[in-house]
């Protein structure tokens, strides 16, 4: 910790190494709420060929970094290291992550990206915030009615999504069974406890379930497999010829995959693609587990810049979704 009343963070690296990674983990722990003030090397006065802090000139064959959090004498950064401090420690951690080329993984965060497990101190802001959602968002992915959490509780961080087909809301009737509702639908009972995690074959009159609209089982002869496309989810103002100019392929293509009886579309309907086109390089597609700010953060942008790209109103993605980049 720095003395001597100043405010904000202030980051010494060494003068064998260029100011890469202080800058990084220094624009993270601005980004956490801290002040930022610089990065900077300091000389020893009787040498100035070395390094004045001895952590920094006698470490070896390393890039060490000297981390000062705020000042311990001003009563803005007390209050901020008091409350903020693991955060702005995190963005040090996320900055060497991001330096070294290993892949970062919040604290909670479960290894396929989809959940996230509350830790002490947490907020549905603080939470809302790490993933690029707003809070309502969150509540709604997790049914919540309230704003109190509980160290240990796992939250959805992204919506459940079921790519090989579409589903509908089915209310349970007297005389029910997942057997029975699965044969009509034509999908199995497998599939139907995985859309809606059930846990055991129990129903009960007035439970509704997510059920898919189509056959789940094996795709139709004259249907192609879901190797050879992905799904699109059109967005406002799109065109069938802007969605065909974008992704290499012609309109009349795009028809016949999607048995489409016109040329009008409506936003937020789906898309056969086929990938045997290449995708431009500026276009993502989203996959299960994407969030606004895992795929902002793979390709250096800011989730702001990502949403205002795309004219997103919401930060909520369906797989296929096509995200434009730059």
């Amino acid at each position: 910790m720095n003395p001597r009343g100043g405010e904000g963070a202030e980051i010494v690296y060494s003068l064998r190494n260029d100011d890469t990674l202080a800058n990084m983990a220094l624009d993270n722990i601005g980004a956490a709420g801290q002040i930022k003030r610089k990065a900077y090397q300091r000389r020893l006065p009787e040498n100035p060929n070395k390094d004045y802090y001895y952590i920094l000139r006698e470490t070896g064959n390393v890039e060490p970094i000297l981390v000062e959090y705020g000042f311990i004498d001003n009563v803005k950064d007390a209050n901020k290291l008091r409350n903020n401090l693991e955060e702005y420690v995190e963005g040090v951690v996320k900055a060497i992550a991001d330096y070294t080329g290993y892949k970062y993984t919040p604290p909670g965060v479960n290894n396929d990206a989809t959940t996230y497990t509350v830790q002490r101190g947490d907020t549905l802001y603080k939470i809302s915030n790490m993933f690029g959602l707003s809070v309502q968002e969150l509540k709604d992915l997790n049914n919540l009615t309230s704003d109190v959490l509980k160290i240990g509780q796992v939250l959805k961080i992204v919506e459940e999504s079921y790519p090989n087909f579409e589903v509908t809301s089915y209310t349970v009737q007297k005389g029910d069974t997942l057997y029975g509702i699965a044969n009509r639908f034509n999908t199995t009972v497998d599939i139907l406890k995985q859309i809606n995690n059930l846990t055991s074959n129990t129903l009960y009159i007035g439970q509704v379930l997510q059920v898919p609209t189509t056959n789940t089982n094996l795709p139709e002869n004259n249907q192609p497999s879901t190797n050879d496309y992905y799904i699109y989810t059109v967005q406002k103002g799109d065109s069938l010829w802007l969605i065909a100019q974008k992704n290499n392929t012609s309109v009349d293509d795009l028809i016949k995959l999607n048995n489409l009886t016109s040329t009008v579309l409506q936003i937020g309907e789906q898309l056969k693609i086929p990938t045997s086109n290449s995708t431009p390089s500026n276009i993502y597609i989203v996959k299960k587990g994407d969030t606004l700010w895992s795929i902002a953060r793979e390709n250096n942008i800011s989730v702001d810049e990502l949403k205002k790209l795309n004219n997103l109103t919401s930060n909520l993605l369906s797989v296929g979704q096509e995200l434009v980049l730059s």
